[in-house]
């Protein structure tokens, strides 16, 4: 392990050292600050020793995870840095390498795989980041957490609460099964190259006893108020079945249909998907 990871001006001198630049195409922005590398890494191995990593890039966190005595999967969809993992880190026998799609990785087998669940931690992209997190609440069941670097807009959506502006599905969904707490909040300069939007590092944590079930007429319900976020839930809802049903279902859950959806707490929307479903 020749390379100095914890340094700030490491990722530089590891992109200059293999002739690289960072892609714009696979939204590369390393991140420099090393009080915020360790501050990641320390909220990630609080969850759990086996640690799949998302978009490695340079390898600063998967260094910093294996200090602190995690086993990394780390997932790396470029070539290149998967080079430079390789050669900076590839020896070390609590860390396996593997390209791939973070956006497509199969927790399940590797969880079966290693025996235990398992915390998810990484800088995503923004392509990718809706995608990613869509996979990380459909497989809550096998993660002891997951510790993420987002956009800011987007983790002002994870937190957000009913009725205010940034409140939407993705806060629905996240919130029905997860704790969610920020860790840190990073400036452009924290990256090399600088991007142009501020960041946030947040950490999930599943809920012992999620806030709702997330079944199809959870989902429907959720999403179909969103997509229409300014009419009224009778409005937005009349598209998903017998009228009569909706009707009589948000009056068993106590809702106004002449509320938007935007106003209902994550608890209210699990209580009416449910009166919904027992009266098939």
């Amino acid at each position: 392990m020749s390379a100095d990871f914890t340094a700030p001006a490491g990722a530089r001198d590891l992109l200059q050292k293999y002739g690289l630049t960072p892609k714009r195409s696979f939204s590369q922005n390393f991140l420099v600050q090393p009080s915020a590398v360790a501050r990641i890494a320390d909220a990630a191995a609080e969850l759990g020793s086996e640690v799949v990593e998302l978009g490695p890039g340079l390898g600063a966190l998967t260094h910093a995870l294996l200090q602190r005595g995690c086993r990394v999967l780390a997932v790396e969809l470029d070539r290149d840095m998967l080079h430079v993992l390789r050669a900076e880190l590839g020896e070390h026998p609590a860390l396996e390498l593997r390209e791939g799609d973070a956006a497509e990785l199969d927790l399940e087998a590797y969880s079966r795989a290693c025996g235990s669940k398992l915390v998810v931690t990484g800088n995503l992209p923004y392509q990718a980041t809706g995608a990613i997190l869509r996979r990380v609440v459909e497989q809550r069941e096998l993660l002891l957490g997951a510790v993420l670097m987002v956009q800011r807009e987007v983790r002002d959506r994870l937190v957000a609460a009913p009725g205010t502006k940034d409140y939407g599905a993705l806060s629905v969904f996240t919130q029905a099964g997860f704790e969610i707490e920020t860790v840190c909040r990073l400036k452009p300069g924290s990256f090399h190259p600088a991007p142009k939007v501020d960041s946030a590092v947040v950490r999930l944590t599943p809920l012992a006893t999620p806030r709702a079930r997330e079944t199809p007429t959870f989902q429907a319900t959720v999403r179909a108020a969103f997509q229409m976020r300014r009419k009224t839930l009778r409005n937005a809802l009349r598209t998903l079945g017998d009228p009569a049903r909706r009707d009589e279902a948000a009056a068993l859950a106590g809702i106004d249909l002449g509320r938007r959806g935007e106003t209902l707490s994550v608890e209210e929307f699990a209580e009416l998907a449910e009166h919904w479903d027992a009266l098939v």
